[in-house]
């Protein structure tokens, strides 16, 4: 079975104060293939449910359990050949504490996937869940596409798996059971959302990263809402 070739990454941080990285100036992504495109997925969900854990995991293939906790956002890449073509996974890794919700619907905008991350170990973080799907609903377009993690489950769990399941499938959410620990279906994710997503945008095709991200039309109708 045909399994996508992960290449080059990169990473970036992201503070109050804006964005910071190993070198200035505009970056470019190289590769083999001619069309090569961007997908920017975000990571949300509540603070220490394991969206660092899952990002760094896919990206650099480690796991560390002592991660220090997101302040703002973080940001990293990773370079995925497709049998026809290279996607660029733009992944943003968003804060989970109270005082960073503001910064959320910033890093939404031109989102083609979002991630809904709770803790299995935790009812609560599952059940804030769909107060991040209404944030998603408010700052996203309208195709992109939506998939909740249950991560941590390596450790007992406190959340029926079919009712996450079910909360998934009612909400046209895609879902995966996830271990950053043991890597158990976190490729999986990527891979789903590859197969998934819908490329048409020929403005993608062979372009660099762009941190600015301004809004699409389809994002700048949806209304305004706060968690």
């Amino acid at each position: 079975m045909w399994q996508p070739k992960a290449t080059a990454t990169r990473d970036i941080f992201i503070g109050n104060s804006g964005v910071s990285g190993e070198n200035d100036g505009p970056h470019f992504y190289t590769s083999s293939y001619e069309h090569v495109y961007k997908v920017k997925v975000v990571i949300v969900g509540d603070i220490g449910v394991g969206k660092t854990s899952i990002a760094a995991r896919f990206v650099k293939g480690i796991f560390n359990p002592q991660y220090i906790t997101t302040v703002g956002g973080s940001f990293l890449s990773k370079e995925v050949q497709m049998p026809d073509y290279t996607i660029v996974f733009q992944i943003w890794d968003t804060a989970g504490q109270e005082r960073f919700r503001s910064l959320v619907p910033m890093y939404l905008r031109g989102a083609k996937a979002a991630l809904i991350v709770y803790d299995v170990t935790s009812l609560e973080s599952f059940k804030i869940a769909s107060k991040w799907l209404k944030e998603l609903h408010c700052h996203c377009a309208e195709d992109t596409k939506m998939m909740l993690i249950a991560a941590k489950c390596d450790m007992p769990s406190a959340v029926d798996p079919s009712t996450a399941q079910e909360f998934a499938a009612t909400n046209r959410m895609l879902f995966m059971e996830t271990s950053s620990k043991t890597g158990h279906n976190v490729d999986k994710v990527f891979t789903m959302l590859a197969s998934e997503i819908t490329i048409t945008d020929e403005e993608n095709r062979n372009s660099g990263l762009d941190l600015s991200d301004s809004y699409s039309d389809s994002t700048k109708k949806k209304r305004c809402c706060h968690l």
